[in-house]
């Protein structure tokens, strides 16, 4: 049974393409990274919501992490005293790409990339191609840098984008400010 429900996404779902499209969304994106840090975007492992009437609001993102080798990856997962993060602000941690239909996330664009960029412990922002301030996330908190076991990655979608990764960020960006 399973390889016939994987059989049938695969009919309706172009996993490929869907890579090719958001890599071609994210290319200007991809030549800041080039020129600022040298970081490059995991597309491999990009996650895509998709979803209308979440609490009021149509969402449709799609998130791209660094490579795990990236350097601001690596420096993420340090600990403060092997990497201060002042030395390193702002430092780029993913890519946010809303798509229509999506109304819940405010002075974003759909179908234009933003690059999270972390501030502080407490701040990130999101930046255009061009390194602008477009906006700030509406929460943000990285509160276990360098944990030795790191809570899992998740992402929840619910008229608002909130996700958590790897090196214990958690961001919530909606309709706020």
């Amino acid at each position: 049974m399973s390889s016939q429900v994987a059989e049938s996404l695969e009919n309706v779902f172009d996993r490929q393409a869907l890579i090719a499209r958001v890599k071609a969304r994210c290319a200007s994106i991809d030549a800041l990274l080039n020129e600022t840090t040298g970081d490059r975007l995991d597309y491999e492992n990009l996650r895509l919501s998709s979803g209308t009437s979440l609490n009021g609001a149509d969402e449709t993102v799609v998130s791209v992490f660094l490579t795990p080798d990236s350097p601001s990856a690596v420096a993420a997962m340090k600990t403060e005293q092997q990497a201060p993060l002042a030395d390193l602000v702002p430092l780029p941690i993913c890519v946010l790409l809303p798509l229509a239909p999506c109304d819940c996330l405010h002075s974003l664009e759909n179908g234009t990339p933003y690059l999270y960029r972390i501030l502080s412990y407490e701040q990130a922002e999101l930046v255009n191609a061009a390194g602008e301030l477009v906006r700030y996330s509406t929460a943000f908190s990285w509160q276990n840098r360098g944990a030795i076991n790191p809570e899992p990655e998740w992402h929840k979608y619910l008229g608002n984008y909130i996700f958590h990764f790897q090196s214990c960020v958690t961001i919530t960006t909606n309709q706020g400010s």
